[in-house]
């Protein structure tokens, strides 16, 4: 039987069919040399080991490490042969591999994160004072969850702990870091804090905190966000650009709880210090008042007083104006009496009338006028004598 004779392109296919079925993915391990990125877009690095190089090639939105030659890293990825007949790995995504690699990987985001200010304190906000409803994500297989768990309640009484399980250590765990804040974020109103959390290991262990997915999801977090990864001398860019950084993952449930012991001390110190300033409060009141009935006491003593004086003043003035009104009284009473015609009739006078009036001269007098006396005791009536009779007549009233 003949072989089937195939073109080039026909070849090449055939070849990458194979490839993709054989090995759809595969992790390759090795150091990166020559690499470049190209117009921005397309970055291009070979991997090589002590006897061997392989080209590889991704879209720079997959790679969320920032690379160098020299570093050591593990390519996810699937062999293809490019229509140049060049063997080459298309990079899905890229893990540090090696302490070195992932601490220059470390400073080349720190420096890029720095610059661009996600670092920056005054964006940093203020944890609740008293949080009840935690996010939490981290994994529950890990130490750090159960340490977590047993201190946050230990302090605090009613905590509601939601956890999101994710892997925190490998490939994947990035993209699951990643959904996780996502899906917090969407339900940030039922929520006080968000917590990531997970136990120590080595630099590459740790690496998936330092993501640059990772840092940027938690530097968009909505909820104030504390993050807590490895022992106290391990750092991530996560923890950096978070609100606030804890230096475990314990630390982490003391920071975002109250201590009930505390609380309970404080309060009680501040009841006391409320009661006794209440009580020099009313002591101070007590000394007011009798302060105030004192001094009303005095005014009330020196207005009687001065009421009294005022009294035996006008008492004094009164009388005297009685007094001097009666005197009035007398004097005018020995005036009026001076000039009391009944007075200048004792003296022997009298007041002779006619007809009602007073007879001032003899010609008022005719004969047949009836004259009324006065006299200083009764009165005589009579009437004036004529020509042609003597008669006359007098009648005498006493």
């Amino acid at each position: 039987m003949e072989n089937e004779v195939l073109s080039v392109s026909e070849l090449n296919a055939f070849v990458n069919q194979t490839l993709q079925f054989a090995y759809p993915l595969v992790v390759v391990e090795g150091e990166v040399s020559s690499y470049k990125v190209n117009q921005g877009k397309w970055v291009f690095f070979d991997l090589k080991d002590e006897e061997s190089t392989i080209s590889c090639f991704m879209p720079i939105f997959h790679l969320k490490v920032a690379l160098q030659d020299g570093m050591k890293i593990r390519a996810s990825s699937t062999p293809n042969l490019t229509k140049w007949g060049k063997f080459s790995l298309t990079v899905k995504s890229v893990e540090l591999a090696g302490e070195g690699s992932v601490k220059k990987a470390f400073d080349l985001l720190k420096a890029k994160f720095e610059l661009e200010g996600l670092f920056d304190p005054a964006r940093k906000r203020a944890l609740p004072q008293f949080a009840q409803r935690i996010a939490l994500i981290t994994s529950k297989q890990a130490a750090a969850y159960n340490d977590f768990i047993s201190i946050a309640q230990d302090r605090w009484v009613g905590l509601e702990i939601v956890q999101a399980q994710v892997q925190v250590q490998g490939a994947d765990a990035p993209r699951q870091i990643v959904r996780a804040i996502d899906f917090f974020n969407a339900h940030a109103a039922d929520y006080d804090v968000l917590v990531i959390i997970r136990g120590g290991g080595s630099a590459e262990d740790l690496q998936a905190f330092s993501h640059e997915d990772v840092v940027r999801a938690v530097y968009g977090a909505k909820l104030p966000t504390v993050v807590g990864i490895g022992h106290e001398d391990d750092v991530s860019l996560a923890e950096l650009v978070a609100d606030v950084r804890a230096a475990t993952p314990t630390d982490a449930a003391r920071r975002i709880t109250a201590d009930k012991r505390e609380v309970a001390s404080q309060l009680t110190s501040t009841l006391d210090g409320m009661a006794r300033a209440v009580q020099r409060d009313i002591e101070r009141r007590d000394r007011t008042i009798e302060r105030v009935n004192q001094s009303f006491a005095r005014l009330y003593h020196g207005l009687n007083e001065r009421v009294d004086r005022t009294h035996l003043r006008i008492g004094h003035r009164i009388d005297e104006l009685v007094r001097r009104a009666r005197q009035q009284v007398t004097l005018q009473a020995r005036n009026l009496s001076s000039l009391d015609p009944r007075a200048i009739l004792s003296r022997g006078y009298s007041i002779a009338t006619v007809d009602g009036k007073t007879v001032k001269s003899a010609q008022q007098i005719t004969s047949r006028s009836l004259v009324m006396l006065q006299l200083h005791q009764g009165n005589v009536t009579m009437r004036r004598a004529d020509g042609s009779s003597n008669t006359q007549q007098t009648s005498i009233e006493v």
